[in-house]
């Protein structure tokens, strides 16, 4: 009995006080239990390159309403479970969704956000730290808004009920598996103090936005077996050219901007999806990498200038279909169709294992834009101070032990790639600014 009081103490005292959650938003919305759950929108690391729509879609994740402006329905698909947000139309009332078995593909219905916490594979911390190590290192990998969200625990029972009731008993899908989990989180919640807070009245976990028109990026992930995953990223085509020694115009055999910018994106994507799931212990990136294709034009009347605009092309059979009207729009002018790589699967980080570490993709980099390596060189510097592990423990929400490993990932990210630069074996050949007719690049430093 001792013994037992003496685990409930420790895991009681690192249960996240709902107080302690500031950030620079908070709002509160009310259950029909009557508790006051929170969104909160967690601070910006100073020098950030954020993006003009990320605060925007900071406060529109803050507005959706568990019982108000969107329906909530459980996760089904994938390996993580989670809540997701779905919203009304003209065929679905909120009340009707809530109330279906949210089979939502066959409803046909937009999911808007979700809401996942830190059980089985899936991390909050995770979630929460991709968005912000994404923007301070120049946005590299496109990651999703998150912000910090809770729910009454009451309510998170009955979606767990309706998951449980959709999965036959026996399934050994991990989802399912999961799913039941979670049934001893409602029986004991003091059991679970990365779940559910002190009150042990509300889960919490990250609310990340879920981006759409998004497709499979198979030309980074390939497809076979579970095991080699990372060993087979390795040997594809992306991969290897980032790990080339040969410049890229020897790897492209042009330097025309239409001809560089679809190779020379995806070089960048792949180095920053390297560095990122290095310093984040993602484990299971490979199968989980999504892009979407955008316009990259060269604006004539502004030189140097690259315009960026959304396409709705579909990707299939290795080429793209293209509308029409896109088509016409770009006859004569200096355009390209672009795969951006977006990862949008953050969760299975912070306290897992490292795979980009473990098979030492990091070490065979040999291109990256110089955008990342510098600013995760000053980055790398900047954690040794008080304000650093402050800012992680309290709006990433990760442990003392989680960030001292997140620090010595940082160290030895950076010892990485200076060493290589050093050699003279790093390439700072991927920022696509430099192959715009007329462009000076400026010179590069291994010490930024």
């Amino acid at each position: 009995m001792i013994f037992f009081l003496i685990l409930f103490t420790a895991s009681f005292s690192q249960a996240l006080e709902l107080r302690s959650l500031q950030g620079t938003a908070r709002t509160e919305f009310h259950s029909p239990n009557g508790l006051t759950e929170l969104c909160v929108v967690p601070k910006r690391w100073p020098g950030g390159s954020y993006r003009a729509s990320d605060q925007a879609r900071e406060a529109q994740l803050c507005r959706l309403d568990f019982y108000g402006n969107v329906g909530i329905c459980p996760k089904y698909s994938s390996t993580n479970p989670g809540v997701l947000m779905v919203m009304p139309d003209g065929r679905y009332a909120k009340h009707e969704i809530d109330s279906s078995d949210c089979n939502v593909n066959q409803m046909n219905l937009k999911v808007v956000a979700k809401f996942k916490q830190s059980l089985s594979c899936s991390s909050t911390s995770s979630i929460l730290a991709y968005y912000q190590i994404s923007r301070i290192l120049g946005d590299a990998g496109h990651v999703p808004v998150a912000v910090i969200r809770t729910m009454d625990l009451d309510i998170h029972k009955g979606l767990t009920k309706k998951a449980n009731h959709n999965f036959f008993f026996f399934s050994r899908d991990q989802i399912a598996r999961t799913w039941r989990q979670y049934r001893e989180v409602h029986r004991h919640p003091e059991r679970y103090p990365g779940i559910v807070d002190r009150s042990l009245s509300q889960i919490y976990g990250a609310l990340s936005d879920n981006v759409q028109n998004e497709e499979s990026y198979v030309e980074v992930s390939g497809s076979g077996g579970y095991a080699s995953r990372y060993q087979r990223f390795m040997q594809l085509e992306p991969f290897l050219r980032v790990a080339s020694p040969r410049s890229v115009a020897e790897l492209v055999g042009s330097t025309k901007f239409t001809k560089v910018a679809p190779i020379v994106t995806q070089m960048k994507d792949v180095a920053d999806m390297v560095v990122l799931d290095t310093l984040l212990n993602q484990q299971d990136r490979i199968g989980n990498i999504h892009f979407r294709l955008f316009w990259y034009v060269l604006n004539p009347e502004v030189p140097g200038q690259i315009e960026r605009i959304p396409s709705r092309a579909r990707w299939a059979g290795g080429h793209a279909l293209i509308p029409p009207e896109e088509s016409r729009a770009m006859q004569g002018r200096t355009a390209v169709l672009v795969k951006e790589m977006l990862l949008r699967d953050n969760d299975c980080g912070v306290t897992k294992n490292n795979m980009m570490a473990r098979v030492g993709a990091l070490e065979r980099v040999r291109h990256i834009s110089y955008l990342t390596y510098s600013q995760l060189l000053n980055f790398e510097k900047s954690l040794s101070s008080p304000q650093a592990r402050d800012y992680f423990l309290k709006e990433m929400l990760f442990s003392p032990d989680q960030f001292e490993e997140f620090k010595l990932n940082a160290l030895k990210a950076r010892q990485v790639l200076q060493s290589r630069c050093r050699a003279g074996q790093l390439r700072f050949d991927v920022d696509l600014a430099d192959y715009v007719p007329g462009a000076n690049p400026t010179p590069h430093s291994c010490h930024p």
